[in-house]
């Protein structure tokens, strides 16, 4: 549906400018708005690149739905501000997902100069100037509430700000309250529609979001936000103090896969969305303690994290109702490791259960354990 609001002009005099889109989709109204007030400024020195973020994204001849279609971009194509913002903005559901933004002047790959809906294309906020930040949080606006859209704002500002160990740690705990609110919106605001052409792009939340990462999950029928450690650890990197360096290295000893955290660890494995694995034998558990224990040594700063990661790993090894990927002599060998080991972040009653697993993993049928199912062999 379209609708249009009128919205003070943008004035860009160097900047760029981002967002955008044209309707690329069918009108379900026409605009309430009599016509548009375009904001002309001088043509930016330096020119924001803006990516389309669908397919059949229109170039318009004139700001709004009603202007003249002069040429249909694909998903991925890269297009640059020109410095001119439409006075309005227009409510357009895209791919399930409800925009409502103004309309920017663009140059296209092939030297075309026309108007797309601010809607329709992600933009990298990483040399962000006014305007970005501000279509920045109208979208945010739009997507998550007011209220909401000044919390994200809020956290990465603090990101953006960390210089410290102590600062990186309070905003990645800040991230995880933050997220378990955001994802209970997502389902409210997202229509999941019918068609590989109707995915929604949500690269532009990943750009505003910093360190966390928008993934599609339960066979593709949901989105969920996870914690992407490489942004982390980059982050880290240039904050004084080491603890942070060492505990999002440990995270990506734990998602190693691509580096975002997703639901399972790198010590289990999914085979499908029913049954999930235990890897022990594969030397993340021992890896994962040995790290942990070397951190906490030296700083107590992300206790509490290490703990929780350590809870997960010793459930993971005695937990009654998993069964086991490999074999017994690899699993064996990385209990005696971690047994010799004498890790200083398990206590005298865990290495104590430790010792007990491993008898049972020494006669795993008489003990209910299932294993070696990497060579499809239940022992």
């Amino acid at each position: 549906m379209f609708q249009q609001i009128g919205l003070q002009t943008f004035h860009l005099p160097a900047f760029a400018i981002l967002v955008l889109l044209s309707a690329g989709c069918g009108r379900d109204a026409e605009p309430n708005s009599s016509g548009p007030t375009i904001g002309n400024v001088d043509a930016p020195a330096r020119r924001t690149p803006l990516i389309s973020n669908i397919n059949h994204l229109r170039v318009r001849e004139t700001p709004g739905p009603d202007g003249k279609i002069i040429a249909t971009l694909s998903e991925g194509d890269t297009l640059f501000d020109l410095g001119e913002v439409s006075a309005f903005t227009t409510e357009v559901s895209l791919r399930g997902i409800r925009f409502n933004e103004p309309w920017i002047k663009v140059r296209t790959q092939d030297s075309l100069s026309g108007w797309v809906f601010g809607g329709g294309v992600n933009f990298q906020m990483k040399d962000e100037v006014e305007l970005t930040r501000r279509l920045m949080k109208m979208r945010l606006q739009t997507f998550f509430g007011d209220s909401l859209a000044q919390d994200i704002l809020d956290y990465r500002g603090g990101f953006q700000r960390a210089s410290s160990s102590s600062s990186l740690a309070a905003m990645y705990r800040e991230g995880r309250k933050l997220r378990d609110t955001l994802v209970q919106v997502f389902d409210k605001r997202i229509t999941l529609l019918q068609g590989p052409d109707q995915i929604p792009n949500l690269g532009w939340m990943k750009e505003a979001i910093p360190g966390l990462t928008p993934q599609r999950v339960a066979e593709g029928t949901a989105f969920y936000l996870f914690f992407d450690y490489t942004q982390w650890l980059e982050k880290s990197r240039k904050t004084s103090g080491a603890e942070d360096n060492q505990f999002f290295d440990a995270c990506l000893t734990a998602y190693g896969l691509d580096s975002v955290e997703y639901f399972l660890p790198d010590w289990c494995i999914a085979v499908s969305e029913e049954t999930v694995y235990s890897e022990l034998g594969k030397g993340v558990h021992r890896n994962m303690l040995e790290r942990m224990t070397k951190a906490l040594a030296a700083s107590a700063l992300f206790e509490p994290e290490y703990l929780e990661f350590k809870t997960r790993l010793l459930d993971d090894i005695s937990g009654l109702t998993l069964s086991y990927w490999n074999d017994q002599a690899a699993i064996l060998a990385e209990l005696d490791a971690i047994i010799l080991a004498d890790f200083g972040i398990l206590t005298s009653t865990e290495k104590a259960s430790l010792k007990a697993r491993r008898k049972q993993f020494e006669q795993p049928a008489a003990n209910g354990i299932k294993l070696n199912f990497r060579n499809g062999l239940e022992q």
